[in-house]
């Protein structure tokens, strides 16, 4: 964690050199993520729209995996899918999971363009993080 304006705002995190602006799900109300190094963390993301599977496979075509920045914690993420049920994405960088399910076996390979509206940092676990 570079810096955060807290618990549901602007963050900046460094992975592998790159630094990335993400919504901070990881501070609680009564006090911020302190930077340093995060452990036990993993990045989700939210999109707006409901992703069209077909579309997305059409839309890279130079089989990029990547993520681009947009603008804020906005991006478009360019990957390659690893499995359904729920989706898993390697965006080279990052592998998350894309928040619309698919059974659609046939999506596994394919190499996708997906909006990403907010980028999220949150625990890896359900359970609450402790800054003491």
């Amino acid at each position: 964690m570079e810096q955060t304006a807290g618990l549901g705002k602007q963050a900046e995190v460094w992975v592998d050199g790159r630094l990335f602006v993400v919504c901070d799900g990881l501070s609680t109300r009564e006090k911020r993520c302190p930077p340093g190094i995060l452990e036990n963390v993993r990045f989700t993301y939210v999109t707006d729209e409901p992703v069209a599977w077909d579309v997305a496979a059409r839309c890279n075509p130079a089989r990029r995996r990547n993520i681009d920045n947009v603008r804020d914690w906005s991006y478009v993420g360019f990957g390659r899918v690893l499995s359904v049920m729920p989706v898993e994405i390697d965006f080279g960088i990052l592998t998350m999971e894309d928040p619309n399910w698919s059974t659609d076996e046939s999506l596994v390979g394919k190499y996708v363009r997906i909006s990403i509206d907010r980028l999220e940092i949150v625990p890896a676990i359900e359970d609450e993080l402790d800054y003491e």
